[in-house]
């Protein structure tokens, strides 16, 4: 049964696994200041929770997180620094919550997962998606810069292949994220959820323990001072909202027209 205390995350616990569905369908799971902070809170409650063992993240209806909310990027454009940098700070918390978790998480990526959504892939530790999932960052065609996911995306796929998407902004297939390691494995529609449960029981068997202290080992030895650099990226996330760019790709983006960037004027 899914719980109902959250408006916009739903939760639901299969043993001591818990299921948490990003549930907006109609807004394609977009992420606002709602969703982040439920979101941040579901996972604090679940790492004092010593009955879960195990997280999976998946997205209601046919997207897993289409990005940012669209009413939420225009309340972004009345903003001063101190409230962006704050703002900023609020997303980088959840991620780091899910980052931190000591045990298991696994994103089971049923349909668009886009900049933010993206990012909430690369935090987990292992991921699957079906054939109709889309990837991608398209944070530069708005003037915008994926400031901290870009540090987990770098270690999911390498800096060259981290350039190349966060720089391009193109989306790709799942074939195409399973190649880069943005993902491990493609997994038909029907089967996302079984499997998921599956694979995650299987690693169950295994030494909680041992995962939990293999998991910290990999943060010390691949992500050294990962808090410091998130609280670097949260200052260019509240940076770049300030600049004339980020203005006017999102009132393009709103008013679905091409932008006019300052050094195409």
């Amino acid at each position: 049964m899914m719980s109902n205390k959250y408006n916009t995350v739903a939760s639901q616990r299969k043993e001591n696994i818990l299921i948490i569905t990003l549930n907006r369908p109609e807004k394609r799971n977009a992420l606002n200041s709602l969703l982040i902070s439920e979101l941040y809170e579901i996972l604090r409650d679940a790492r004092e929770n010593k009955q879960i063992h195990g997280i999976i993240l998946t997205g209601a209806g046919k997207a897993f997180c289409a990005g940012a909310d669209l009413a939420y990027l225009e309340t972004l454009l009345s903003k001063k620094y101190d409230e962006h940098l704050k703002d900023s700070k609020q997303l980088m918390e959840m991620y780091y919550e899910l980052y931190t978790y000591s045990k298991p998480t696994l994103a089971l990526v049923n349909g668009p997962a886009l900049a933010g959504g993206c990012g909430l892939v690369t935090v987990c530790d292992f991921a699957f998606a079906t054939t109709e999932a889309k990837f991608g960052y398209p944070e530069v065609k708005i003037g915008f810069v994926a400031a901290l996911v870009s540090i987990f995306l770098v270690q999911a796929v390498g800096y060259r292949r981290a350039k190349e998407l966060l720089l391009t902004g193109n989306l790709i297939d799942a074939t195409k994220a399973k190649e880069l390691g943005l993902i491990n494995d493609i997994v038909s529609p029907a089967q996302l959820m079984p499997f998921g449960l599956s694979f995650i029981s299987d690693l169950l068997k295994n030494s909680l323990v041992s995962i939990q202290l293999s998991k910290k080992l990999l943060n010390l030895t691949v992500a050294k001072d990962v808090r410091t650099r998130l609280e670097e990226a949260s200052k260019f996330n509240a940076q770049i909202r300030q600049e004339n760019d980020f203005k006017e790709g999102i009132l393009a983006f709103l008013q679905k027209r091409p932008p006019k960037w300052m050094h195409l004027k």
